[in-house]
């Protein structure tokens, strides 16, 4: 776009379809995680045509009045338009900016000498409305169903450790198909801790039968023992199905997540 006549003075404007690569991001708590999006702005000052910069000339900074020679009055600014951030999402609040330093060139830099660049952050949340509406309430109930497997005497160890192994197998099928969703990292996230709690809490539920069965059968516990053990294993699964969910569902992001007005995913 031409801006002047008499100095043929023109700005050029260029849009990009960018992604966003940062290696320090962490998914430890997926799919609850959070996450600042930082992109840093700055510029060369005091440029001329066929110079090369000279970092002990020359700062790294934000535009200035002198740099826009005058084709526009405010310089410092950002317009940002239809940004798609999939699986993501963020609140009211929008863009913070903020002047940071730009870490570049020798390691030993003092403050004077730092050069400083516009940091532009955004906070997103991850939209884990799929593992929560559809995963998890589905290996609650499994979880619920191996419990209610312990209604039956400690006699019957047959089938309530067939019944079980069936429900373990179907938590192993869906664990696969997971895993093969979850992000690749080398850290245990926490929906693999929660998955990982569930097969062993019906694991329990085998276990305790077949000791309580062996101690049957060589008389040493009555029946009426074992109905007692029996209940005493389900107030304590049970109990530890409500602190898995509780550390899943997480209630300060609950409570903070109905106080975050989602906007659309573009900004």
């Amino acid at each position: 776009q031409l801006l002047r006549e008499d100095s043929r003075l023109y700005r050029w404007s260029c849009m990009y379809r960018a992604q966003l690569l940062q290696n320090e991001i962490s998914v430890n708590e997926f799919p609850h995680d959070e996450h600042d999006l930082c992109l840093r702005l700055g510029i060369i000052s005091q440029r001329h045509p066929g110079g090369k910069w000279d970092k002990r000339v020359w700062k790294v900074g934000l535009a200035n009045e002198s740099d826009t020679q005058g084709s526009i009055r405010v310089p410092f600014g950002l317009l940002v338009d239809h940004v798609q951030i999939p699986e993501f999402y963020y609140g009211k609040e929008g863009l913070n900016f903020e002047l940071a330093p730009l870490n570049h060139g020798a390691d030993h830099q003092t403050l004077k000498d730092s050069d400083y660049c516009l940091a532009v952050k955004l906070r997103v949340k991850r939209n884990s409305g799929y593992y929560d509406k559809n995963i998890m309430p589905l290996l609650s109930m499994l979880n619920i169903v191996s419990i209610s497997i312990l209604s039956q005497d400690a006699d019957n160890d047959f089938q309530r450790s067939l019944l079980s192994l069936n429900i373990a197998f179907v938590e192993v099928g869906l664990r696969m198909a997971l895993d093969s969703h979850l992000p690749s990292v080398g850290y245990q996230i926490k929906l693999q801790r929660i998955l990982n709690f569930f097969f062993y809490s019906i694991l329990t539920v085998v276990l305790e039968s077949s000791l309580l069965s062996f101690l049957l059968d060589h008389d040493v516990i009555t029946l009426a023992f074992s109905r007692k053990v029996d209940l005493v294993m389900v107030i304590f699964l049970l109990l530890n199905q409500a602190y898995l969910s509780l550390v899943y569902t997480s209630f300060d992001r609950w409570r903070e997540d109905h106080n975050f007005d989602v906007e659309e995913n573009s900004w």
